[in-house]
């Protein structure tokens, strides 16, 4: 009893020093709930604040539900609630009902003015983040220009909604309007729809997923982005010679996407290391994220593989 007491002050001393804005931006109304629960123990003070703070939730409202969540008027409204650009939420449950959504894209794209020339094969990097490896990528291939048939577009795909935002936005400050995009989506429900649109006019020859969220609990496994289903999207899309590169710095993270391609894909990709115990030293793009930087600076080991998209075409 004494340790429940503890616990309720303390919740109520957090309460009380947090506005009702901070509260929801931060996803605790699971403490609002349990303190909700045990209001008759709270102090006083906690009580009152928890009263204005549950009345103050409005934010359900205030979304367009018929929307995905990386509509641009939802994702306004997101960044009204005071979300701290340099602290973006690290983790979202890719299965959650919004994130089943298809993502909002132009009729046109990507013939629309994103890409100056939408025939060049493209670089699609899954999990994009911030965007901060493909706008370094591309001004790599600016400052060093490479032959034409070696020239690409670059896009970057990013399930939280004001990150991908947030990338888009540097791509103006960065000159890389025409050669970059972002995309707001979950690429395991948008994937076959964008690389559809795109190959109308150009082929897909570069897939990267780098560092994806680990989602280390066994029951949350089912969570991480390379399933059958992607593989298979992959597969259907890319030409003979295309290439998917993956890297972790989570050995066990590295595995199963490297055992879920060779499973699910074992038909249409070639791993280019045979010995799953065996990996990659050096980044073959040659130009690192910002968590690979990290990871390397403190002499940590990176898990990395290359598969190629062989010859064979994929029934139906």
């Amino acid at each position: 009893m004494k340790c429940r007491l503890v616990s309720l002050y303390a919740m109520s001393r957090f309460l009380s020093l947090m506005s009702p804005a901070a509260m929801l931006t931060q996803g605790t109304r699971q403490v609002i709930a349990f303190a909700t629960f045990h209001s008759s123990s709270l102090p006083s003070a906690g009580r009152r604040f928890l009263t204005t703070l549950k009345s103050s939730d409005h934010s359900s409202d205030t979304l367009d539900p018929t929307k995905s969540p990386w509509a641009p008027e939802n994702v306004i409204e997101q960044e009204k609630r005071g979300i701290n650009k340099s602290r973006f939420r690290q983790h979202v449950n890719p299965l959650a009902r919004k994130f089943q959504m298809q993502t909002e894209i132009n009729e046109e794209w990507p013939n629309d003015g994103t890409f100056k020339t939408p025939s060049l094969p493209l670089h699609v990097d899954i999990g994009c983040g911030k965007g901060g490896f493909l706008l370094e990528l591309a001004k790599h291939r600016i400052d060093n220009p490479p032959s034409p048939e070696e020239k690409r577009n670059y896009l970057g795909l990013e399930i939280r909604p004001s990150v991908a935002q947030f990338a888009k936005g540097r791509l103006g400050r960065r000159g890389l309007l025409g050669m970059v995009d972002f995309i707001g989506c979950n690429a395991n429900v948008d994937l076959d729809r964008i690389l559809t649109k795109y190959r109308k006019y150009g082929s897909v020859v570069t897939i990267s997923i780098q560092f994806p969220d680990p989602h280390f609990k066994k029951a949350h496994q089912k969570r991480r982005v390379v399933t059958q289903e992607l593989v298979q999207t992959m597969a259907k899309h890319m030409p003979e010679g295309g290439t998917v590169f993956i890297q972790s710095d989570v050995k066990d993270v590295l595995d199963n996407m490297r055992e879920t391609i060779r499973e699910y894909g074992k038909e249409y990709f070639d791993d280019t290391i045979d010995n799953l115990n065996e990996y990659l030293e050096i980044n073959p793009i040659g130009v690192p994220t910002e968590r690979e930087i990290s990871v390397l600076n403190e002499g940590l080991p990176v898990y990395r593989t290359v598969f190629v998209r062989n010859c064979r075409t994929i029934s139906g």
